[in-house]
């Protein structure tokens, strides 16, 4: 008995003493506790703070305090605020942002079907509750200046935070959470009518976790220790809802929230939290930029911001790297480099001995933040440049995939470039739905690739045939020797284009991915550790920049043109083996003449949308191709994609995603020229084809047709809005390059906003 009690005092001794040294920091909450701070609560009751070494106070919100001030002041270490902390940085608050939890704003104006408002002018004159100003919440307000309703044409209340109050008639509109009020509604009999920012345009971040600079330049690793706790602790909250429920419940729930009601918040928040993304906490200058574009727009800031300055990373290569790995650097001088001298658009040796390519290109981003050289091992063959790094002749690997095998002489840091496998073949095969179809087919992969070690192990069944290099195997594809090479996407489109053009196609993908890393010798921990800071410190614009430059392909997706030709084929030769027998007979033979010509439609003409189909518009690209090389005279090209079609389909219905596409199709049909060809390039994608035009004359028509999408009423929908991607073809240019520039003009529409025009 007396052992126990000694090692009793022992022990709460020991644990007193480790939480003595706990170091305390509190967290200011937006409101009261609720599965809003799921992520906060887990990681304080799963010990992830402690782990950090962090004990965290939790303080929930009270009525008059201010998030930016709170950790300006002093008052707390950390907040959470909404985006409108810009405003305070603009005004001169030395904040920074270290995570957007909410990836889109759960932040909406509610009302009940009962009070008879159905649309955001119907907004005019009535009460509307809100938490404080209503300028300051932005979304909002943008959401009603976009249909013409300004926030004095409504008469501010204030909360009461009871939704029941639109059901008594005390109110008429509540600013409310998504995520909240429209249950609470629901089980007091009410019939929710939802009007979110989003569906107008406007994606806000929401719940950003902020500190201030003060506080990060005294306590660096607090900060970093405490923003990767609390992400750790989100991502366990939404894997383990129903564990953070019932935690919320028994410690947390002093709303008396039901069991229910959690979930339900549970289940909408994880959707804004991973909205357009797939990690937590993830926050982009170009979207605090459109942010802050609307504050400006609405007057509330006129100041720059440096939007660099003001998002928090632990990846400033002077802060993170130690006093060893600066030393180190400095001993090294440069670091040796073997590459694969033959894999573009990735790398290559060209005929002047240089690095070129996507993995260059980062590499020239690595230099400049290390201050340190990389010197190029040459080598003939990437098998080559695989032994050179087994005998230590080259300390990394620029671009590779961790195998086990490879393992056993090299580590290698997080990948920086996840690459789509495809399965490449000749012009007569059929789309390749599954990579099990080629199973017992010789199917060809450069030596000492990745996959040909990966896919052997997981698909026994493939005969996988190594080549010298990626021409090797597509020559033999050409010729017959092997039925099909798998190799990236990039680097098969790109010898496509230079010379295997019309003679071999992408016939299907497969689930793999080619995840690319560095590989750095395994008896070197120090300049692994360096490498991974480094590669961490490129910037998403960078990779963007760099990825844009060298890639821009698509495969062919599930249609397979070769068996549309085919079954024409075939309905053709039937019908002219009709009409010999029966061409005497004159109805018959008249029908058989109607019946060709609908056939001949069918094969160019888009079965819903009435528009020219994917066939016609790639015989109409090379045929305006050949006149333009003859004549010299232009052609434009203009992509278009509708923006968030996806959500069209989810809310209402692919049968009103139908309806949209004809609307969408007829639009662009009148607005053309009777010499333009319009056509359906796939899914919510169309292409124009516009002979004889100049820049500005296409520019002139993108934007006007942009606009007419943009104020046209759609049934059902009402507004949707299109991106836009706009190209002229180049002289002795192949079309494909044509369309790769076009998409791409496309894709930069679409990642700055949507609803714009771009010329490449």
């Amino acid at each position: 008995m007396l052992f126990l009690k000694i090692f009793f005092i022992i022990n709460l001794s020991l644990l007193s003493l480790y939480s003595n040294n706990l170091k305390k920091v509190t967290l200011q909450l937006q409101w009261k506790y609720q599965f809003q701070f799921a992520g906060y609560i887990m990681a304080k009751e799963k010990g992830f703070y402690n782990n950090v070494g962090l004990n965290v106070e939790l303080k929930e919100w009270k009525h008059g305090i201010n998030m930016v001030e709170e950790v300006t002041n002093g008052n707390s270490e950390f907040a959470i605020s909404r985006p409108t902390a810009l405003i305070d940085i603009a005004k001169g608050k030395d904040v920074i942002f270290l995570a957007a939890i909410f990836q889109s704003s759960p932040l909406i104006l509610l009302t009940d079907k009962n009070t008879g408002i159905k649309t955001i002018q119907d907004f005019k004159n009535k009460r509307i509750m809100t938490t404080g100003d209503l300028n300051v919440d932005t979304s909002l307000l943008s959401m009603m200046y976009s249909q013409g309703i300004d926030s004095k044409d409504l008469i501010t209340q204030v909360p009461s935070f009871k939704v029941k109050d639109l059901l008594d008639k005390k109110t008429d509109l509540i600013a409310s959470y998504i995520s909240n009020e429209p249950f609470q509604l629901k089980e007091i009999g009410g019939t929710p009518v939802i009007f979110n920012p989003k569906d107008y345009g406007f994606e806000f971040y929401n719940d950003i976790l902020i500190t201030s600079n003060k506080y990060l330049r005294n306590n660096p690793d607090k900060v970093k220790n405490f923003r990767d706790a609390t992400l750790e602790g989100w991502e366990y909250a939404f894997e383990n809802i129903e564990e953070t429920i019932n935690i919320i419940n028994r410690k947390y729930n002093n709303q008396k929230k039901s069991v229910e009601a959690l979930r339900y918040e549970a289940n909408e928040l994880k959707k804004l939290a991973y909205y357009d993304v797939n990690e937590i906490g993830k926050i982009e200058n170009r979207k605090l930029e459109k942010i802050y574009d609307v504050y400006k727009l609405l007057g509330l800031v006129r100041t720059k911001v440096n939007f660099n300055k003001i998002i928090y990373s632990d990846k400033i290569l002077n802060n993170i790297l130690t006093k060893e790995e600066k030393e180190y650097l400095l001993e090294k001088e440069s670091i040796t480099m073997c590459v694969d001298p033959d894999w573009l658009p990735f790398e290559e040796i060209d005929k002047n001995g240089l690095h070129i390519g996507i993995g260059a290109d980062f590499y020239k981003i690595i230099s400049k933040n290390l201050n340190t050289q990389f010197k190029l091992i040459k080598t003939n063959s990437w098998s080559q440049s695989i032994q050179y790094s087994k005998e230590r002749k080259c300390d990394i690997l620029s671009l590779a995939m961790e195998t086990p095998k490879r393992k056993e002489f090299m580590n290698f840091t997080t990948p920086y470039l996840t690459i789509p496998l495809v399965i490449a073949t000749k012009n007569d095969v059929p789309f390749i739905n599954d990579i099990l179809d080629i199973s017992g087919k010789n199917i060809g992969i450069t030596k000492d690739y990745a996959f040909v070690e990966l896919l052997r192990n997981k698909y026994p069944t493939l005969n996988i045939i190594e080549t010298k290099n990626i021409d090797d195997a597509l020559d033999k594809v050409n010729n017959g020797e092997l039925f099909a090479y798998i190799g990236t996407l990039a680097s098969t489109s790109y010898k496509f284009q230079t010379k295997y053009s019309g003679e071999l196609k992408i016939a299907g993908k497969i689930g793999d991915h080619w995840k690319l890393a560095i590989a750095v010798r395994n008896d070197d921990y120090t300049l692994l550790n360096i490498l991974q800071k480094a590669i961490d410190n490129v910037s998403y614009e960078e990779k963007r920049k760099i990825l844009n430059k060298w890639i821009s392909v698509k495969y062919e997706k599930s249609v397979d043109y070769n068996l549309l030709y085919r079954a024409i084929a075939i309905f053709l030769l039937t019908f002219f083996i009709l009409l010999f027998f029966y061409s005497k007979q004159k109805k018959l033979k008249d029908e058989l003449q109607i019946a060709y010509k609908e056939l001949e439609q069918l094969a160019i003409i888009d079965k819903l949308t009435k528009l020219y189909n994917r066939y016609k518009i790639d015989e109409t690209l090379e045929n305006e191709k050949e006149r333009s090389n003859r004549y010299q005279t232009p052609f434009g090209v203009l992509m278009l994609d509708i923006d968030h079609f996806k959500k069209v389909n989810d809310s209402f219905g692919h049968s009103v995603g139908d309806e949209v596409l004809k609307e969408f199709a007829k639009i662009l049909s009148t607005s053309s020229r009777k010499t333009d060809i319009v056509g359906r390039w796939g899914g919510e994608e169309f292409l124009i084809i516009i002979p004889h035009t100049s820049k500005n004359n296409l520019l002139t028509f993108a934007e006007n047709l942009r606009a007419k999408v943009e104020n046209h009423k759609f049934k059902t929908v009402k507004n949707i809005t299109v991106s836009i991607g706009v190209s002229i073809y180049k002289y002795n240019e192949n079309t494909e390059q044509t369309i790769i520039r076009v998409d791409s003009a496309l894709y930069f529409s679409k990642e700055n906003g949507r609803n714009k025009v771009t010329f490449k």
